[in-house]
């Protein structure tokens, strides 16, 4: 006896084939996005002396600024998550340390971290900062250029400066990345974390 037709046979295919489609297109989608913020660095690398690197974080700027390395990078987004620019530069800053803007989850760590203010009342208003040794951290920031550079990059929308293991970084969280790789901004971001962090 023949086998007649079977639709739910042909249905099992269709899904597949709807699941294939979508990831192919994800891929192609996010091949693109990466083409496209490759383009931007490449554009911008010549203005900071610095040279374009693919990598499996993402791609990435990496050059020497005042005979200290640092990186430009651009790190995926998560599903609800916007795509970070992460600017890090080498530093001879001792011990760590890190400054943020206030939030929800600066409320929450209030709890369990003490605060290490730098001595300057409204910076310490404005900022939520952060070391394991406050008195080095107190010393460091009592220089007036070192609280005005990390004003600006905060200021610039860089939700956290870190420093510690001979790195500082700043990251910026933004839905806009075709902005926030203008030259203008970038070199000046950098400048803000060099002078930070000299």
């Amino acid at each position: 006896m023949e086998k007649g037709f079977d639709p739910f046979e042909l249905m099992k295919y269709f899904w597949v084939l709807a699941y294939a489609s979508i990831i192919g297109i994800a891929y192609l989608i996010g091949k693109l996005t990466l083409r496209k913020r490759m383009n931007k660095l490449r554009a911008v690398a010549p203005y900071l002396g610095a040279r374009t690197v693919t990598g499996f974080l993402g791609p990435r700027l990496e050059g020497i600024k005042g005979g200290r390395k640092f990186k430009v990078q651009i790190v995926s987004g998560g599903k609800n998550a916007p795509p970070v620019l992460r600017l890090s530069m080498e530093t001879f800053l001792p011990g760590s340390f890190s400054i943020s803007r206030p939030d929800l989850l600066t409320g929450l760590m209030e709890k369990f971290v003490k605060r290490a203010p730098t001595g300057d009342r409204s910076f310490d208003a404005d900022f939520f900062s952060t070391s394991p040794d406050p008195v080095s951290f107190a010393s460091l920031f009592s220089d007036d250029r070192r609280r005005a550079a990390a004003r600006r990059l905060l200021d610039r929308g860089y939700q956290r400066i870190e420093s510690k293991k001979g790195k500082v970084s700043a990251n910026l969280p933004s839905n806009d990345m075709d902005s926030e790789l203008e030259t203008a901004r970038i070199t000046g971001a950098l400048d803000d974390l060099a002078e930070l962090s000299a």
